[in-house]
């Protein structure tokens, strides 16, 4: 068996295994890294019944930030929707920024690279440090 001691050194090398494997899962899960896009020259009121949202960042008058989830035009000019589980609504007079979420391909790209870079250190250090390196 040539090859017995090369699969005991990544048998006992597992946890690393598993480390890059969670890594490259937590990849998949935060493919998409997003940003808050300022909506211009459109109404809440307008955005959300063209567009429909599944998130609204709105501003107010007096600077506060709320986060609508399922945002929806209620009684009036009234945005509802879901903040911390709770319904809650604004008024759209009292609206003065509407921004959505975006994908962001910088960020996404950016953390790619650096999770990328943080596997290969590991793969690297984990082979140099261990029994059966190539280099032994």
């Amino acid at each position: 068996m040539a090859n017995g001691p090369r699969f005991r050194a990544l048998t006992r090398e597992s946890p690393i295994l598993r480390q890059l494997f969670a890594c490259t899962l937590l990849l998949c899960y935060l493919a998409a890294c997003r940003s808050w896009h300022v909506e211009q020259e459109v109404s809440p009121l307008q955005l959300i019944s063209t567009k429909h949202p599944r998130a609204v960042r709105l501003t107010r008058s007096d600077g506060s930030r709320i986060v609508l989830q399922q945002p929806r035009i209620a009684a009036g000019d009234t945005l509802a929707g879901v903040h911390d589980g709770v319904l809650s609504g604004v008024a759209a007079r009292d609206v003065t920024e509407v921004a959505t979420a975006k994908v962001s391909a910088g960020k996404t790209i950016g953390l790619f690279l650096g999770l990328a870079t943080v596997a290969v250190g590991i793969a690297v250090i984990a082979c140099l440090s261990g029994p059966g390196c190539a280099y032994e």
